[in-house]
């Protein structure tokens, strides 16, 4: 069985090069481009490991990932943002 990626980021072309290039090395990826859809498949399927983009619109990536942990503590989580700092 393959591992189960989620990938969770509102920007169209970022979340594509990252299902293109994840599948590519194998892995299974499931897209959502908002948080609340985001919280709700990562609640609801096995996911191995989510990409949760910082500034989502509805739930933000941090609300996403506190209500997450209180579900589940277990799958890793690697927060993305591409934030502009000048």
């Amino acid at each position: 069985m393959k591992t189960h990626i989620l990938v969770i980021e509102d920007e169209t072309q970022i979340a594509r090069a990252l299902k293109v290039e994840l599948e590519y090395e194998g892995f299974q990826v499931t897209v959502e481009h908002d948080g609340k859809a985001g919280l709700e498949t990562a609640l609801q399927s096995e996911i191995d490991l989510i990409l949760l983009d910082v500034m989502l619109p509805g739930l933000s990536g941090i609300e996403v990932l506190r209500s997450f942990r209180k579900e589940n503590s277990n799958t890793p989580v690697i927060l993305l943002t591409a934030r502009n700092t000048t």
